[in-house]
């Protein structure tokens, strides 16, 4: 046991002062960051702001008569009326305008609204056009032109059963369930792939430099692999840890939204994200160092991993599914097989109320599905070492584990 130790506290130092690690570790979290301020201070713009950023309004011409009110003082730095389309032209081949919409004669009769811009890039101020073209339109019915801006009046039951308006929030709680559970996925897929990769790497490098053959005259093969895969858990586990601290921080200083749109981050979805990144790292680390035993080079393990991968990303597929329906057959199905739980769990968790029985199945299965794993590596990392440089072929491998 002392061995194992020894071993894991040697994987886990020689791993995180790799500059990869570190600023893999510590990016992350300040890009999450410079995003997250940057869309603060957009959504907290005002037209003024925007057009500064921007550098450039953009225009329209309207051919059809369609916008019979001026535009607003609030919003002239922003969209400029043009006469017709040989000044919008004009304006941009000087500089003064990024673009403008050309409303043709024919727009009531199903004509097209065409973008001219002198660069490729796509459309800009569609939603601020589209409400003043609205305003336009409904001039003698302003009622209805505040209600198309407001968003859905939404009655959601809360957990007395009691119905609730929620109104405010209805837009932001959409896009907030989709962010979510897609950043909680990623991070659990990213960090448990990323230290286990580095195991199937420490493997074949100490194969290949035939180190391995060294190290096993003092420490037995099951001490050594298990060594490993506890050193390089423990430097996934620091790097989850720092990333969903850094995430909460955030979270918590940058916007309240995820509370009031009743999406709080809890502490029992960072607890189940920690248990399934340590459970899902054992299953997919054994097997990977399982692969690092079966080859001989790098470049014949990372063909393996391709494959083994594709269970992991099954749950991204079906994400949106999950999204909508994160209590159906399909997601309970897909929590209960131990290669997509762990990304399955962590899209479910934010969502939903899982029942305590299925969060115990679930993390059963795993922990048994990593014992076997684990025995499964075993086996081969020792028929491995007993046959040093060559590869195993299927008949080796069946009688490794017989």
């Amino acid at each position: 046991m002392q061995r194992t130790f020894l071993v894991a506290r040697h994987e886990f130092r020689r791993h995180v002062l790799r500059p990869s690690f570190l600023i893999t570790t510590l990016l992350f979290p300040l890009v999450l960051g410079v995003v997250m301020l940057f869309m603060r201070a957009n959504a907290t713009a005002s037209p003024d702001d925007l057009a500064a950023l921007t550098g450039k309004p953009f225009g329209y011409v309207d051919e059809a008569g369609v916008f019979t009110l001026p535009v607003p003082e609030a919003l002239a730095a922003q969209v400029q009326a043009l006469p017709d389309v040989a000044s919008g032209v004009e304006a941009i081949q000087t500089g003064a305008l990024q673009g403008f919409y050309h409303f043709p004669e024919d727009y009531l009769r199903g004509g097209t609204v065409a973008w001219v811009s002198e660069d490729m890039t796509g459309p800009q101020g569609q939603a601020l056009i589209v409400m003043l073209l609205r305003a336009s339109l409904l001039a003698d019915h302003p009622e209805l032109v505040t209600q198309l801006g407001r968003p859905l009046a939404l009655q959601l039951p809360t957990e007395d059963d009691q119905v609730e308006p929620a109104t405010a929030m209805a837009a932001e709680r959409g896009m907030l369930t989709f962010v979510l559970p897609y950043a909680f996925a990623m991070v659990l897929y990213i960090t448990i792939f990323s230290a286990a990769s580095f195991l199937l790497q420490s493997v074949t490098e100490e194969k290949e430099n035939r180190t391995i053959e060294l190290v096993l005259t003092t420490v037995r093969p099951l001490a050594l692999l298990t060594g490993k895969v506890l050193g390089l858990g423990l430097l996934g586990f620091v790097q989850v840890s720092i990333w969903l601290a850094a995430g909460m921080l955030l979270l918590k200083t940058s916007t309240d939204a995820l509370e009031q749109a009743g999406l709080a981050v809890s502490w029992t979805a960072v607890v189940l994200a920690l248990v399934y990144y340590l459970l899902g790292y054992l299953v997919y680390g054994s097997l990977l160092a399982g692969v690092g035993a079966t080859v001989t080079h790098m470049r014949e393990g990372s063909q393996l991993v391709a494959i083994l991968i594709i269970p992991c990303i099954v749950p991204l597929w079906f994400m949106t599914t999950i999204i909508d329906q994160p209590d159906s057959v399909l997601a309970r199905g897909l929590s209960f097989f131990p290669m997509t739980a762990p990304v399955t769990m962590m899209i479910r968790v934010p969502l939903t109320t899982i029942p305590l029985w299925e969060i115990m199945l679930s993390v059963g299965v795993l922990v048994v599905s990593a014992m076997a794993c684990l025995w499964i590596a075993a086996r081969l990392f020792r028929a491995g070492t007993l046959l040093a440089g060559q590869r195993l072929d299927a008949r080796a491998i069946i009688k490794s584990l017989g």
